[in-house]
């Protein structure tokens, strides 16, 4: 399946086939891809916490308003994103030439330090791309997938033990659509509506 055949076959799936389980090797196959999505100055915002254990599942459910594919499903993935983590950038940028580090480091910390906000921003924009690429991947390898923002994210960050520097963008649940539970696309804006040439009144795409 190429990129556009599998982008339009990709649906958020609700309804799970109970039961159906994901291997260590499925899952690292489907997050060495995500690691390659993009992030501001290769910071790598990103955490993930891979949740399997069939009693914690029911327990996630409990703290996402009872939602059933919480439980359902093969794994619910907690895409989360750092605060601090362009504390790491000279670590990320250890083996560039040193006229890239002089420039890029001194640059990422000014950005970052002190900046409350834009670091939860950033937290927040890396770890939706790097949702996107989630599901994407599972989907590559026969996996259905649902984003989720359902949930108490102050409860799941106790039950999960998130640091304070850890924020839970999104969960992602994958597993299996249950038999004859074929989701159908949805209406979608056209392109002529959403998409504008060189500013906001400009010619659309036909």
């Amino acid at each position: 399946m190429d990129f556009f055949e599998l982008a339009a076959d990709r649906r958020s799936v609700r309804i799970y086939e109970p039961g159906s389980q994901i291997s260590d090797a499925e899952l690292k196959n489907i997050f060495d891809t995500v690691i390659l999505s993009p992030s501001s100055f290769n910071v790598q915002h990103w955490r993930f916490i891979v949740v399997r254990d069939q009693a914690r599942k029911t327990e996630l459910r409990s703290i996402a308003y009872g939602q059933a594919q919480v439980e359902e499903a093969a794994a619910v993935v907690l895409v989360c994103g750092r605060l601090n983590a362009y504390e790491d950038a000279p670590r990320i940028y250890a083996d560039a030439d040193e006229a890239t580090r002089d420039k890029y480091l001194p640059m990422i910390e000014g950005v970052y330090k002190d900046q409350p906000a834009l670091q939860r921003e950033e937290a927040v924009r890396s770890g939706s791309l790097a949702a996107m690429s989630l599901m994407y991947a599972a989907k590559a390898l026969g996996w259905d997938s649902g984003p989720m923002i359902g949930f108490d994210a102050a409860k799941v960050g106790a039950m999960l033990k998130l640091d304070g520097n850890t924020v839970p963008v999104m969960m992602v649940v994958l597993g299996k659509a249950a038999a004859g539970k074929q989701v159908q696309r949805a209406y979608r804006r056209p392109v002529s509506e959403v998409v504008s040439l060189e500013w906001s009144g400009g010619d659309t795409l036909a």
